[in-house]
């Protein structure tokens, strides 16, 4: 598994928001800013997490412990960059890290 440099991403969820005319809009608010290793997903890790990898091009590497609150609804940023939650992997349920595999939203 080839690693990347620690790289800060911003955790955002999406939120219902009053839209003050009795309904609902949805925004994204940050929740948390992690430190993991990121990185360009290798043709043989798409191989190895085969149809979860499918559209993803990055992944996000963090320690077990923080990665609870995350879920695959939600999305990383960095910077202008937004990614996708494609998948969340516990390689072999050892409970050491968590591999999110993401895709880059180019719509923003």
């Amino acid at each position: 598994m080839s690693v990347g440099p620690k790289t800060t991403l911003t955790h955002s969820r999406k939120t219902a928001a009053d839209d003050t005319m009795g309904g609902e809009v949805f925004t994204w608010a940050d929740v948390k800013n992690y430190i993991g290793t990121f990185g360009v997903l290798s043709d043989r890790e798409k191989q190895m997490y085969g149809k979860k990898a499918e559209g993803a091009s990055y992944k996000f590497i963090l320690d077990y412990m923080f990665a609870g609150g995350v879920n695959t609804d939600d999305r990383f940023i960095s910077g202008s960059r937004v990614f996708e939650i494609v998948s969340k992997e516990n390689p072999m349920n050892q409970n050491r890290f968590v591999v999110f595999l993401l895709e880059e939203n180019v719509d923003g």
